[in-house]
């Protein structure tokens, strides 16, 4: 199963570059919103939307780029106390319940996305389509999706405890 490990270290290679254009916009329409504003007296009236839309995608990527890395935050007490066995055991049904949950807002965030009214909506100053901003929500639970299940046929290959 290490093509599904190969396809999620290659999703992250993507959200990394996502993640780097979206905050180089988010740093760059914020200085011109503010060099137009207060220097030039000519404020940019698309600039904080812009950086808004950026911040919602790289917000959900970023998460998705935690699950990959293991560093969202998560209760491990039961799970450190148990060895062998039945920590694999544990480890599988926590992740198992964890793609449920995932593949469950996928599902409704498609449904939602596909609906007519945001097909209809657009944002104020950009004039873009709404749609554009809304993407990230069922692509990071689609690129958290595979990290997720990366993980689960890890802990399942392996006899060996995994951290």
């Amino acid at each position: 199963m290490k093509a599904v490990q190969k396809i999620s270290d290659f999703v992250f290679r993507i959200e990394q570059a996502i993640a780097m254009l979206f905050g180089a916009v988010i740093l760059l329409t914020l200085s011109l919103g503010v060099l137009y504003r207060y220097i030039l007296e000519k404020p940019l009236i698309w600039s904080d939307e812009l950086a808004l839309f950026s911040l919602a995608w790289i917000t959900f990527i970023g998460g998705s780029m935690g699950i990959k890395k293991k560093v969202s935050p998560s209760v491990s007490m039961l799970t450190d106390a148990l060895h062998g066995k039945t920590k694999k055991i544990v480890e599988l049904i926590s992740l198992g319940l964890l793609l449920a949950f995932i593949g469950f807002m996928l599902w409704i965030s498609i449904g939602w996305l596909t609906s007519p009214n945001i097909a209809v909506q657009q944002l104020s100053t950009l004039k873009w389509p709404k749609v554009y901003a809304y993407l990230c929500i069922p692509i990071s639970f689609t690129f958290m999706f595979i990290h997720v299940l990366s993980q689960w046929i890890q802990v399942a290959m392996y006899e060996a405890e995994v951290k």
